[in-house]
């Protein structure tokens, strides 16, 4: 079988070498493809990095609170469980509304697993003697605390922070946990 060498390009010179021009308008379109294609892999980097995040954070909170340290533990997680803070011009109640907490963009077995640590911690608060309590995180914070797990308030976090205030996508480990 025999190949025609004969190439009918206009771009391509008769020795089959290409002109100056060419390579710069090859190499134009090379670095545009170039730059396509990480743009378009940094949103999975920046899901990776924010799981990683999330990883870490849910291992340091549960290590706290298995060394029965309550209120680093609580102060750790919370920020994986709450939105993020308003910023100027905008109130709470509009930020819970448009952007979750982060670990609303976790995988589902992350979430339920920093859920459930959250739930866990704030049941191993409830449990602490109330001198214990007071001492940890005072009075009125460790009232406040106890106060939205006895009276059901943390349902409603779940749901809007976690869920975009949707009950019937609450992961049902999570609903077994409260």
């Amino acid at each position: 079988m025999a190949f025609n060498n004969q190439n009918n390009d206009a771009s391509t010179s008769p020795t089959g070498s290409m002109s100056m021009s060419d390579n710069m308008y090859n190499s134009h379109h090379s670095q545009l493809l170039s730059s396509s294609i990480s743009s378009l892999s940094s949103p999975t980097t920046a899901a990776r990095q924010s799981s990683s995040h999330i990883s870490k954070t849910y291992r340091q909170s549960s290590q706290l609170f298995l060394t029965r340290r309550m209120p680093e533990a609580l102060s750790t997680i919370l920020p994986l469980v709450t939105p993020p803070t308003p910023g100027l011009g905008e109130s709470a109640e509009t930020v819970a509304e448009n952007e979750p907490a982060p670990v609303a963009q976790a995988s589902r077995s992350t979430r339920i697993k920093v859920w459930s640590l959250y739930l866990t911690i704030l049941n191993g608060i409830l449990e602490l003697e109330p001198d214990e309590g007071k001492d940890s995180f005072g009075t009125q914070e460790y009232r406040a605390l106890c106060h939205k797990v006895r009276e059901g308030d943390i349902w409603e976090e779940v749901v809007r922070n976690g869920y975009h205030g949707i009950e019937g996508n609450v992961d049902a480990d999570v609903v077994i946990n409260l």
